[in-house]
């Protein structure tokens, strides 16, 4: 039965911890479908300039982050998401990276919910976070209470995700999107913050970005099919036999890749910033996304592994993430993202994109 309002505690946090434990299943992953390894980029072997000038500096959405690579939204609102989301948080404020929170939907019905961020903000008061609610949810919120939101977090930015095909497979799902596209526009006329809207593993068709020039839109991260599919992940949530199980096995690739969708995005010259997710998994990755045109790329899975381990490891592997992205600038004779960018230091290996 799919729920048409909000759900109980018990089983908001229920379904929030299978997303977790599935989410790093490599059962749920799309792996090699987000065209990522079909980018290479071209070595230059006189940089002209020494690997300490490079920087990764990155201006966006009237935030200065000292890397393009973010955290992408991933969990909130259940016990055990406070601790994850607090090794995210310290780290991401001490490496000034931007850090997308989970869905905030949990807040429109518990009030106690957004003690979650006030325990985040009393540890890491300076890190940039972007806020998450569901289109489905959207469209039927009143304005004041997307601003709540907002406040509650100290949001930056807030993320507007759209996945019809998670709502179709997901038992508790609402797959109800109908005035999802003047939902937005309404929000991006009225809130105080920029708005991005993002997919969830799935991407955009080029036709769909179209949609989205001119509404107000201040970024579209394209989250293209290539790394956690959540068609899966709720597939996997039912039992084998059932109709939710076996469908999502029929749609187990279904979706537009991060580099189709993020092309699809430059060919259309978007009135807004192109940032791209999925399957992102080393520096290598994000640097090849961002000589396509991405403004910032974000990562989930790598993420969540180092900091389910600890804030040790997590920096560590920021810091290797971090190390990756600079070499490829510097191999390529690249100072800045911009220059990176400029250059256009890249080729497709094949004709499969």
């Amino acid at each position: 039965m799919k729920n048409s309002g909000f759900e109980a505690t018990s089983q908001f946090e229920g379904r929030k911890k299978d997303h977790i434990n599935l989410s790093l299943d490599p059962k749920t992953e799309a792996k090699g479908l987000s065209g990522i390894d079909h980018v290479e980029l071209i070595h230059e072997s006189f940089p002209e300039l020494d690997f300490s000038q490079v920087s990764l500096n990155q201006q966006t959405l009237g935030m200065n982050l000292a890397s393009p690579m973010f955290v992408s939204s991933m969990t909130a609102g259940h016990p055990g998401s406070s601790n994850v989301n607090e090794v995210l948080s310290v780290v991401c404020q001490k490496r000034n990276w931007a850090m997308g929170v989970g869905s905030q939907r949990r807040e429109l019905f518990d009030t106690e919910a957004k003690s979650e961020w006030q325990r985040i903000r009393r540890l890491a008061p300076h890190v940039n976070l972007l806020g998450n609610i569901g289109i489905s949810q959207l469209i039927t919120l009143k304005i004041g209470e997307v601003q709540s939101l907002i406040d509650n977090l100290e949001a930056k930015a807030l993320f507007v995700h759209t996945n019809p095909l998670q709502e179709c497979f997901q038992p508790e799902g609402t797959p109800n999107f109908s005035g999802g596209l003047k939902a937005i526009e309404k929000l991006c006329r009225e809130v105080s913050i920029p708005v991005i809207v993002k997919e969830v593993g799935t991407g955009f068709s080029e036709k769909t970005l179209h949609r989205l020039k001119n509404i107000g839109v201040s970024a579209v991260d394209v989250s293209g099919k290539g790394g956690t599919h959540w068609g899966r992940i709720e597939g996997y949530r039912s039992q084998p036999g059932d109709k939710l199980f076996e469908a999502a096995q029929t749609f187990k690739n279904w979706g537009v890749s991060t580099v189709d969708s993020l092309i699809s995005g430059m060919r259309i010259s978007a009135d807004y910033q192109l940032w791209a997710s999925g399957g992102v998994r080393n520096g290598l990755d994000a640097a090849r996304l961002i000589a396509l045109g991405a403004k910032m790329v974000g990562l989930a899975r790598p993420i969540l592994e180092a900091a389910l381990v600890s804030p040790e490891a997590l920096d560590k592997k920021m810091e290797l993430l971090e190390f990756e992205l600079r070499v490829a600038l510097f191999c390529t004779g690249s100072k800045t993202i911009n220059d990176f960018q400029e250059k256009k230091p890249w080729k497709f290996i094949d004709q499969k994109i």
